[in-house]
């Protein structure tokens, strides 16, 4: 049965199976607000998102007449798909292009109060990775529409179900082996997904963020390496390092993804360890007012024990605590 969303405004999250997308409609609906989730037929989360009280809307981004169905009576957009694990080029260009027409003209017919969207730092239209440029093009796309819109260009995100710690932490107990991919040396700034989550919820209804592209990360600059020595070190279990080129992971990436075992992250993931993703350090800070989580203490909550609920369990307080840091 759809929950009835009387006297409610409804957000339409899109990509809502997938990792950032579990966690923004876990914490919308704990906020009581009114969820449509758009999630392509068969996706893998699905499943989940039937046992949340959301509206469940089944559909291709590419389609425009569906997109426009599951824009009607929408006042928020929160689009967070995108096709990480697609190694083909063309199919990753045509799919932002396309998506984002679909959606852009969708929010128009039904007037949004404000588009958000999310993507990798690094996007831009003169970007030297077809993911990133094809994605710049889309951020462009969604600039020169007219729509109200806050556009946040985050790091390499972690928590609960991601791929970047959780690929570390189960690869490392099931084999002894702490892979990196290529030098391990490229810079990043991971941060923690309730963070970004905490930055969305913002952007949602502060005009002080409107119309703005925000670049967001933790509150550290680490090398792959360097994050893989952390959760290793918390783990504190026997291992060996490898070094392996990040075209040999990435290959096995592609062939353990067909078989529904793949511990590394997504292909165009794998992508950014090339080119690096780091911002200033205060940026969460300057844009949304509070201080996003450091990596041991993501990493601490991570491997506590919990309930499996698809998804991280609430930690006690931990909301509550972001929102605090907001306030200091």
């Amino acid at each position: 049965m759809v929950p009835a969303f009387r006297g409610r405004h409804m957000i339409l999250v899109t990509g809502a199976g997938g990792f950032l997308g579990r966690h923004v409609v876990r914490r919308l609906v704990g906020a009581g607000e009114a969820v449509r989730c758009l999630c392509r037929p068969g996706s893998p989360g699905g499943d989940w998102l039937r046992g949340q009280s959301a509206e469940l809307f089944s559909g291709h981004l590419h389609d425009p007449d569906g997109v426009a169905r599951a824009c009607r009576g929408v006042r928020q957009i929160i689009h967070l798909a995108s096709p990480i694990l697609e190694v083909r080029d063309a199919v990753v260009e045509q799919f932002h292009r396309q998506a984002t027409a679909c959606l852009v003209d969708g929010a128009r017919r039904a007037c949004v109060d404000r588009f958000l969207m999310v993507s990798p730092l690094g996007c831009g239209t003169s970007a030297d990775l077809p993911f990133l440029r094809s994605r710049g093009a889309a951020e462009e796309h969604l600039r020169k529409s007219g729509l109200p819109y806050v556009i946040l260009q985050s790091s390499l995100m972690f928590g609960a179900g991601d791929r970047l710690i959780g690929g570390i932490i189960r690869l490392l107990c099931r084999t002894g082996l702490l892979v990196i991919p290529g030098t391990g040396k490229t810079m990043l700034q991971p941060v923690w997904v309730g963070d970004i989550v905490s930055c969305l919820l913002r952007a949602l209804r502060d005009d002080k963020v409107a119309d703005r592209t925000i670049p967001v990360g933790g509150p550290q600059h680490l090398t792959y390496e360097e994050v893989a020595d952390q959760v290793a070190k918390m783990l504190n279990l026997p291992r060996v390092k490898v070094h392996l080129s990040r075209r040999t992971v990435g290959w096995a990436s592609r062939f353990l993804e067909g078989l529904g075992r793949n511990p590394f992250l997504g292909y165009r993931h794998l992508e950014l360890l090339d080119v690096g993703t780091i911002t200033a350090l205060d940026a969460v800070k300057r844009a949304f007012d509070f201080q996003p989580m450091p990596l041991v203490e993501g990493v601490a909550y991570q491997l506590a024990p919990r309930q499996d609920l698809g998804v991280a369990a609430r930690r006690p307080g931990a909301e509550r605590s972001s929102r605090m840091r907001g306030h200091r």
